[in-house]
Formats: C-alpha cells, structure tokens, sequence
C-alpha cells in the first residue's frame, strides 16, 4: 500500500508539474504575441510615426543627459538606431527599450546655448518592413534662443527616398578645402520617400549643400561608392533671408577609376584588336596617340588606323603594316579617356603582342544601329548610324548608299564619318512624314583597307517615318531671373508611356517662348538645363576639388501628349 501511495503521489506531482508548465509556455505566449501584430486581416501597409518626445520640438534651456521617443507602433529597433543623427555631436548614444518607447542617452556634456536637431532619417522601418514618411526633426536649445533658419527642396531620382542631406558650414572652413570624404557635414536630414527633404534651425551663415545616399551611414561621402549630388551655389541665409526653398539635386556616381587596355592581340597581320577595361571616348582620338614598336629593336611597326568598331566604345582596331609572326610588339596610347573623363593608364607590361603573318581574308560586316527592318517610328529629324566590324573606305561605301522613297526619290543627305568603322547619315532637311523609305547599299561597296569585299549584290532595309496623325506639340515658356545666368537651355521630353520613343530634344539660345514639333502621343515628363560648359550635355559638378552642378529644372506634372493637338501652357522655371 505504502509503495502504491508513493506511486499515486508521483503520479499527481508529474502531472501537476506538466499543468504548470502548460500555464507558463501559454503565458510567455501570450504576453510575446502581444508584441507582434495579430495574424489575418489586410495586409499592414501604415509607416511608423513618432508621437511623443523628450524634450519637445522647440525647448529652450535644457539641461538634461538623455531624451525619449515614442512611436506609433513596434519598430526595428536597430533601424532608429541606425538612423538617428544629432547636430552638433553629442558623442556616444546608449539605447534603452521599452516596449514602443526608447530612452537615449549620451556621453558628452551639452554647448552652453547652443541649437541642437535630432533627426530621426526615413530608414526607420517597423516590424512589417514600412518605413516612415519623411524624416523627423526634434530641435531644442540649452539657452534661451533657437536658431531658425532651414532650407528645403527634392532629390529627383527613380528612387529618391532615403537620401541624405549633408550641410556644411562655410563660416568655420575654407570652401576651396572642404573634402566632403573627410569632413562630416554640421547637420543633416534625410530624404522623404517623394525625395523632398526640409533641413530646420540652422544657424545664420554660408552653406555647402550636398546629397549623398551613404551606403556607409558613416556621415562621410565615399567616392564611387555613393551616389552624390550637388547644386550650382553655395547659400547665405542671414536676417534678411531666413528661409530658402526649392534646392534641387540630380544624383550621379563619381567615376575616378583610371580605365586600362586589358588585351592586344594580332587578329591577322595587319589588324590588331585592343579591349578596354571601360567606356571609351570614341572621338577625337588621332593616330598621333598610337604607336607600335618591335620589344626587341625599337623599330617602329606603321599604324594607318584606329577606329572603335561593332558600335563598341570597349573595342578598337589598328590597321598595320604588315606584322612579322617572329617578332613581339607593343602598342602604347596616348590622350585617350573614357567617357568620365579619365585618362587611359598603360603600365609596364601592357600591350604587348605578337605579329601575325596570317593574310587579311575577312570581309567586313555592317550593322544599322537604330532602325530596323519595318520600323514604323522614325522621326523627321532621326539620322541612321551605322556600325562597321573594321575600318573600312570610305569614298566606294557613299557611291554605292543610296536611300529614296518607294517613288525612287531620292532622300538628301550626307554621311558623317565618326571614325572608319562608325558612320551616320544626316538628312539635309525633315524627312517628310507618313513616308515609307527604303535603304539600298551595293555590298561591293563595303569594302575594308585591304580590299576585301562581298560580291556584287544589293542590301536593303525598308522602314516609314512616323505617321503624322499620331503627333503632336508641346508649347510653353522658359522662365530664368537669375541675372548670371548662361548657357544654352536644352529641353527634353522624354515618353514615359513607351521608353522606345527617341526623347525629343529642342535648344534654345536664351528664355522664351519654346515649341516642340512632331510629339508622337503619349505621356511625356519634361526637363531642361543650362549648359554653362558648353559641351552639350548635363554636368553634375565634382565634389573635390569643387565644381558646382550645371542648373536644371523639372516640369512639376506628367503631361498627356494627343495627336492633332497641341499642349499649351508648360512654364519650366530655373530656380
């Protein structure tokens, strides 16, 4: 009996034990699931929001060790504390959570009156992956005076949110000094999700504005890592000017890398193909910047022509004197850039090949880059490129280029050779809309410098300019009254509804009435610059040594491009 009762007893103590950890698993359950969102329902797309703070936005005289946020909902936590900004310094952050509220203190001593901004960046995301709206700005003072200026405006870029706002004071530094991948900026603000940004209490002085999307988050900009963008002045907020607005930035990446020739190789013995590491200026490359010579005797091998070819910008061929298989050569360049601007590097060991005897037997191939075969879109104004596997002659290849209406009218015009593998045919005047045109080229006119060519028969490409009853226009006016103001002004009305449409592009001298002529329907965004340069195209300024960005605006809506019918009224203004 006695052994039965130890037994029962055991049996009661097991299962009493099993009722109370049931209860303690169900309880840590239940007070865990209340941190999470409850399962079902629509899918939680709300951004998180700060609702409470310590101190609040605008206190003056403070003079606490610590501050405390409260969010609207459960947060990632590492998310604040990884976008969290505090200007001036205020040394290392300690984070204690609890629950949506954080406690955040710090280990250096406040500036006795002093203007101070937390700013909580748009990186913040909750426990659903939603990032908060815009990024949120809690300014206090430890005197009796808050510093008021502030500055705002847009990143425009296909992901604009995000990006941080760095600015840098120009009273305390030389501005010809200021490297922005060593000096941390005096404040900061990050971009909203639009790309807008407002940069508050600030105090009165000379700024150095700058975006940067730091992929570090290390406050510094990273050259080739990080995207940048910068504007064409530097700005003055003082008594008379607390408040500017609408600052716009273009994000690019800086390019320093020195591009190198990767590979030569004989390809017979009088072609030699030369790869590049990167993109190459294709123009003004003279055969003054080549030369060959034997490694053994320094004789010099003659070079008759460099071209980049197959429409490449990473490939080119020299046409040689005849090569002997016995001897090893190398080719060195000079004055050659790629398309950043940066100078060709050729370090010891480069460009070394060996001659080939191997006769030239290779007919050379052509490619029309542009149009195709039944293309229905040419525009008026479109000129047809062609791209050549080899340098090829010049003079039999325009004789045998003929391009005329299905009437054999003939279509004026001119070929405008790029180098001896790259040629375009420009029209002498519009070509006339609704038209179908047909290409024909005698192949025994393609013929390369060793005179290899096919036999004697025809090419053609058939294709129509575009129908004149699916265009439209676009008119408005140019606006700018900034008196230092130069350049030519490009515009540019790019079709969102069909990336395959050719951007309309239209320059004008000075501001003004504008028109633009033969829009094929559609929805367009528009946008312009000046060109301050002079080089035709869009410059974003270098962060160092500084040079400021060339001056854009961006048409604020999408405009609805219909046939027949002109759009009137589009006002583009420079800031």
């Amino acid at each position: 009996d006695e052994g039965r009762r130890v037994e029962s007893l055991s049996i009661v103590d097991q299962t009493l034990l099993r009722i109370l950890a049931c209860s303690i698993i169900a309880t840590i359950s239940f007070f865990c699931a209340g941190q999470a969102p409850p399962s079902g329902g629509p899918p939680d797309t709300t951004p998180p929001e700060i609702i409470g703070s310590y101190p609040l936005p605008g206190s003056l005289n403070y003079r606490d060790h610590r501050f405390n946020l409260a969010f609207s909902k459960y947060v990632d936590r590492s998310s604040v504390e990884g976008s969290m900004f505090i200007s001036p310094s205020v040394g290392q952050l300690t984070f204690g959570w609890s629950g949506t509220e954080v406690e955040i203190q710090f280990s250096d001593s406040l500036r006795p009156n002093a203007t101070y901004i937390i700013t909580i960046g748009t990186d913040v995301v909750d426990t659903r992956k939603n990032k908060m709206a815009r990024a949120y700005a809690l300014p206090f003072s430890t005197g009796d005076h808050l510093d008021t200026a502030s500055v705002s405006g847009r990143v425009f870029d296909p992901a604009p949110g995000g990006v941080m706002i760095f600015a840098y004071s120009l009273d305390t530094r030389d501005p010809d000094t200021l490297n922005p991948a060593r000096s941390k900026p005096d404040y900061e603000t990050q971009t909203g999700k639009d790309g807008t940004f407002n940069l508050t209490n600030l105090a009165p002085g000379r700024y150095r504005l700058m975006a940067v999307r730091d992929q570090y988050r290390n406050l510094l900009y990273d050259p080739q890592t990080d995207e940048f963008g910068i504007a064409p002045t530097d700005i003055v907020m003082d008594s008379l000017r607390l408040r500017i607005s609408g600052r716009q930035y273009q994000l690019t990446r800086e390019d320093t890398t020195r591009p190198f020739l990767s590979s030569a190789r004989s390809i017979d013995r009088s072609h030699v193909l030369l790869k590049f590491s990167e993109t190459m200026e294709t123009t003004g490359v003279r055969l003054t910047n080549v030369s060959i010579n034997d490694t053994a005797s320094g004789s010099q091998l003659p070079a008759y022509d460099f071209s980049f070819v197959d429409g490449s910008s990473l490939a080119a061929q020299i046409y040689t004197a005849d090569q002997e298989s016995s001897k090893t050569y190398r080719v060195r360049l000079t004055k050659l850039r790629d398309v950043h601007g940066n100078f060709l590097e050729m370090p010891p060991g480069s460009g070394i090949f060996l001659g080939s005897a191997v006769p030239d037997t290779t007919k050379p191939a052509m490619r029309i880059e542009n149009i195709q075969e039944g293309d229905k879109s040419v525009q008026a104004d479109d000129s047809i490129h062609i791209a050549f596997s080899e340098a090829i002659r010049s003079l039999p290849f325009e004789r045998g280029f003929h391009l005329t209406d299905t009437a054999r009218h003939v279509v004026t015009g001119g070929l405008k050779w790029w180098n001896s593998a790259q040629a375009s045919f420009v029209p002498s005047k519009p070509w006339p809309l609704s038209t179908p045109l047909v290409l024909r080229i005698a192949l025994d006119s393609l013929r390369d410098l060793s005179g290899n060519h096919f036999r004697d028969s025809l090419w053609t490409r058939k294709f129509s300019t575009v129908d004149e009853k699916s265009l439209g226009s676009i008119k408005g006016e140019v606006r700018d009254d900034s008196s230092g103001a130069r350049g030519k002004i490009y515009i540019l009305a790019s079709n969102i509804s069909n990336t395959q449409v050719k951007p309309r592009r239209l320059v004008l001298g000075t501001p003004g009435p504008f028109v633009l002529d033969r829009v094929i329907e559609g929805r367009y965004t528009i946008s312009a610059f000046r060109d301050a340069d002079g080089d035709g195209s869009y410059s974003y300024g270098v962060p160092f040594p500084f040079r400021p960005a060339e001056r854009f605006a961006i048409f604020a809506d999408t405009l609805r491009v219909r046939a027949r019918w002109p759009l009137e009224g589009v006002v583009i203004s420079f800031r």
